[in-house]
C-alpha cells in the first residue's frame, strides 16, 4: 500500500487540470494547502479574458512539439528559472514547463505599463518559488497524489 502526506491538500486531478492536449498537458500549480493561486485569478476575470486564455492553451497544448506561440502571446520572463508568460490580452499568466510534457500555470497580473512594476516583479518571484516548490515536491513524491494499489 503507498501511502501519502495527509497534511498536504491533494486537489482531485479534475480540479487542477486545465487542459489535456496532444503535445502538453496544461494544469494549475497548486500550493501544500491547496490553493491555486492562477485559477483564482482566472476565475476573477471576465468571460474575453478567459476565452483568451482558453485559446493559447488550446493552441499550445495541441501543437506539436517545437511549434511555437509568437513572442507576443507566449514569451519567456525569466530564463534562468525557465518562467514564460501566457499574454492574453492585458493579464500575464506565468508559467514553467516540467516532465511528462506538463505547463504548470502558477499565478498572473494584469499589465500596466510597457515595464514590469515592483509588484510585477514580486510576482514573477513568486511564479519561480512555486517552480522550485513544485520541483522539490516532486522529488519527494508529495506533490501528486500517490494512488493506493490493489
Amino acid at each position: 500500500m503507498i501511502t501519502y502526506d495527509r497534511s498536504i491538500r491533494y486537489p482531485d486531478p479534475e480540479e487542477y487540470l486545465y487542459y489535456e492536449g496532444a503535445s502538453f498537458r496544461v494544469e494549475w500549480y497548486y500550493t501544500e494547502d491547496g490553493r491555486m493561486p492562477g485559477l483564482d485569478y482566472y476565475r476573477a476575470l471576465g468571460g474575453i479574458d478567459q476565452e483568451r486564455l482558453d485559446c493559447l492553451v488550446r493552441y499550445l497544448a495541441d501543437s506539436p512539439i517545437g511549434v511555437r506561440l509568437p513572442m507576443t502571446l507566449y514569451r519567456i520572463e525569466d530564463r534562468q528559472n525557465g518562467i514564460y508568460a501566457f499574454k492574453a490580452r492585458d493579464e500575464r499568466f506565468f508559467n514553467f514547463m516540467a516532465e511528462g510534457g506538463r505547463i504548470l500555470i502558477t499565478n498572473a497580473y494584469r499589465k500596466h505599463s510597457q515595464k514590469m512594476s515592483a509588484s510585477d516583479i514580486e510576482k514573477l518571484r513568486y511564479a519561480a518559488r512555486c517552480r522550485e516548490d513544485f520541483l522539490r515536491r516532486l522529488r519527494e513524491g508529495t506533490y501528486y497524489e500517490a494512488k493506493e494499489s490493489d
